[in-house]
């Protein structure tokens, strides 16, 4: 092998810190799914509102839709 290791030394293990150990808790449930659809049809609905927002922006740059009073320049 190309890459062996002689010595042990740069294995290390991993430091505790206060971060890590606040943190722990947060991941306790890793692994676990909610029973049947869960929270998906939230998922859906805010992607489709953001499909809707992202539309009204490339329109409103596109200068399909024009607004009243707000001069538009993009130079």
């Amino acid at each position: 092998m190309a890459t062996q290791n002689i010595d042990d030394t740069s294995k290390t293990t991993p430091r505790e810190t206060c971060v890590g150990t606040s943190l722990k808790p947060l991941n306790s449930e890793y692994g676990k799914v909610a029973p049947g659809w869960g929270t998906t049809p939230l998922m859906g609905f805010t992607m489709a509102l953001f499909a809707v927002f992202l539309s009204i922006i490339l329109e409103i740059y596109n200068s399909s839709i024009l607004l009243d009073g707000i001069p538009i320049s993009w130079h």
